[in-house]
C-alpha cells in the first residue's frame, strides 16, 4: 500500500475514532445517582469446547463481575473463573448471564461443542464486514438470526481500517448478540493490516493464534485453518502439517484473498483432505471450481456489507456461480456431507453447493 493511501486511511479513521469517542461524552448530572454499570464490550466468546467455553468482556474500571451459565433443560450452574467457564456437558445448551457489582447486566446462551456429527452442526461465514453503513449492520442483524454455533470470517473485519479505538462500535456492538453465543474463527485482511496495532487489537480481542495470519483451531469435530491475507509459498510448509492433524471431520481453510491458479499452496490443497477453500476480499459470493484443485469447493464469501467495488472486482474466470449481493453463507455439517448455501438479505438463498465430509 502506497505511503499516501496509507496517511489518506489514517486520516478518515483517526476522524472516525473521534466522532465515536465524542458520541459517548455527555454533560456533568450534578448530584443524580450514577445509573447501574455496564459493559462497554459485552461478553463474547472467544473459544468453545466439548466442556469448555471461554468469554471476555470490557467492563468500567474497578467493577466485580461474575459470569455463571446453566443447562437449559436444568442442572447446577458453573461460575466462570476469569472468563473460563468448565466442567460443562458436550453439545449443550447453557443459558449465561454476567454481573457487575452485583446487579445483571448481560445474559445470552452458548452451545458447547459436540465430539462428533450425530445431530447437525451449523456455523456461518461472511468476510468484509464492519463498516459504518446500514449494509453491515443488516448482516449483522440476519446473523443473529440465525444463531449459529461458530462464525468464520473471511477478512477485512473493520472499514476503512482496523483501530483498536473502532472495536467496539464497528465489530462488538454491532455483533453483540451473534458473538454471545458464537465464537469467531477468522483472519486479517488488506484493512486490517494497515497499522500493526490495530491487526494486534483485533487478534487479542478474539484471541486469534498468531497476530490472526497464521493458526488452526478447532470446533469439537471441525477445524480451521486460517492462513491470514494471501496463500503463499511460506503456507507450504504450514498448511501440510495443519491438515495432518487427525480426528477433524470437516476442514475449512481460510484465507482473506481469493487464491489464484498457479499458487503454490494448490498442491497441497489438492493432495490434502479439504472440506472447503473460503475467501473473501472481493465484496461478492462466488463458487469456483479452481483447475490444479479439482473437486475441492472454492468459496469467496465477501459479502458482510463493505461498500462494494464492482468495476475493481469483476467476476472470475473460474467462477461457476457468483452474486453480487449482501449476505452470508449458511453451513451445516450433518451426516456424512456439508452444504454451503449463500443467503442474501431478504433470506433467499442464491446458490448452494453440497461436498462430502472426511471420512
Amino acid at each position: 500500500m502506497s505511503p499516501r493511501r496509507t496517511l489518506v486511511l489514517l486520516g478518515i479513521a483517526l476522524t472516525a475514532a473521534a466522532a465515536v469517542l465524542a458520541a459517548g461524552c455527555g454533560g456533568e448530572e450534578g448530584d443524580a445517582a450514577p445509573p447501574p454499570a455496564e459493559f462497554s464490550r459485552a461478553p463474547y466468546l472467544t473459544r468453545v469446547a466439548p466442556t469448555t467455553a471461554r468469554m471476555r468482556w470490557v467492563a468500567p474500571p474497578g467493577a466485580v463481575v461474575e459470569l455463571t451459565a446453566a443447562p437449559e433443560d436444568g442442572g447446577p450452574s458453573v461460575t466462570a473463573r476469569d472468563g473460563d467457564l468448565a466442567g460443562l456437558e458436550p453439545d449443550t445448551r447453557y443459558a449465561w448471564s454476567a454481573d457487575i457489582d452485583g446487579r445483571e447486566a448481560a445474559r445470552g446462551v452458548l452451545t458447547t461443542a459436540p465430539r462428533d456429527l450425530s445431530r447437525p452442526l451449523d456455523l456461518v461465514v461472511f468476510g468484509d464486514y464492519g463498516a459504518p453503513n446500514d449494509s453491515s449492520r443488516a448482516v449483522a442483524a440476519r446473523l443473529a438470526a440465525e444463531a449459529p454455533r461458530l462464525l468464520v470470517t473471511t477478512g477485512d473485519n473493520a472499514y476503512l481500517v482496523t483501530l483498536p479505538q473502532l472495536l467496539d462500535e464497528l465489530i462488538f456492538r454491532p455483533l453483540a448478540p451473534v458473538l454471545g453465543g458464537a465464537p469467531s474463527y477468522g483472519t486479517v485482511g488488506d484493512h486490517d493490516v494497515v497499522f500493526a496495532e490495530g491487526q494486534r487489537a483485533l487478534a487479542e480481542a478474539f484471541e486469534w493464534p498468531g497476530n490472526g495470519d497464521r493458526y488452526d483451531l478447532r470446533y469439537g469435530p471441525v477445524q480451521v485453518v486460517a492462513i491470514g491475507l494471501r496463500a503463499d509459498a511460506d503456507d507450504v510448509a504450514f498448511v501440510p502439517r495443519a491438515l495432518a492433524r487427525p480426528g477433524p471431520l470437516a476442514r475449512l481453510l481460510v484465507m482473506h484473498q481469493p487464491i489464484k491458479e498457479g499458487n503454490p499452496l494448490l498442491p497441497v490443497i489438492a493432495g490434502g483432505e479439504v472440506t472447503a477453500v473460503l475467501a473473501g476480499h472481493l465484496r461478492a459470493y462466488e463458487r469456483r471450481e479452481v483447475a490444479d484443485a479439482s473437486g475441492v469447493p472454492f468459496l469467496t464469501v465477501g459479502t458482510g456489507g463493505a461498500p462494494r467495488n464492482d468495476d475493481r472486482t469483476p467476476r472470475s474466470a473460474d467462477a461457476v456461480a457468483c452474486a453480487a449481493e449482501f449476505g452470508f453463507m449458511r453451513v451445516r455439517f450433518e451426516g456424512d456431507r456439508a452444504t454451503f448455501p449463500f443467503v442474501d438479505l431478504e433470506g433467499r438463498e442464491r446458490d448452494r453447493l453440497v461436498a462430502p465430509l472426511l471420512s
